[in-house]
């Protein structure tokens, strides 16, 4: 009995749709680790840690003017897992405006993040508040978005909320205050 033409194919194609689908199996393999890393790359939210602290100046006395901070932190970035894949140190200055400035005068943060892979963060923000509660601890919230010449979360959304208590008031009457929060960063 001779066996039709397509029953003749048939051991033949099998083999071929088999290496076929292997070599598509493979293919999705070596691809899907690039993409889940690209995805993680290019993750939307990015939620780091961060401790501070900084230095207050406020206008002399009878003398009006704005009052100056600056400080030195570090930003901790963890991964679903609670280990560390991102650090780096912060430095920031800004002012805030007296209580009888002008109207359209603005608080100022400028922030840079050096970060331990060789990336740098930078912004300059003035959507600032802070909220003194009664027993003495300040509630310090930032918005803004960093610069567009960052080289980590270039133009990305940035904000920052932490707790700021005071640590002392030196002799020159620098008021020196310690920080923790977060720092959220969103593409």
């Amino acid at each position: 009995m001779r066996p039709s033409p397509t029953q003749a194919r048939t051991p033949r194609r099998l083999p071929v749709v088999t290496t076929l689908a292997a070599a598509l199996c493979a293919a999705t393999a070596l691809l899907a680790p690039a993409s889940s890393a690209q995805s993680a790359a290019l993750a939307e939210t990015v939620v780091c840690e961060t401790t501070a602290q900084d230095t207050v100046k406020l206008p002399d006395l009878g003398i009006p003017g704005d009052t100056t901070y600056e400080g030195t932190g570090t930003v901790t970035c963890k991964d679903d897992q609670g280990q560390i894949y991102l650090e780096g140190t912060s430095t920031f200055s800004g002012s805030i405006p007296a209580p009888d400035a002008a109207d359209g005068i603005t608080p100022v943060y400028r922030a840079r993040v050096d970060w331990n892979d060789g990336t740098v963060t930078t912004g300059t923000f003035t959507d600032f508040k802070k909220e003194t509660g009664s027993d003495g601890v300040a509630q310090v919230t930032i918005n803004g978005v960093n610069d567009a010449s960052s080289t980590r979360f270039a133009s990305w959304s940035a904000s920052i909320a932490a707790q700021s208590v005071r640590a002392i008031v030196d002799l020159d009457g620098k008021i020196h205050n310690k920080l923790t929060g977060t720092v959220t960063y969103r593409s």
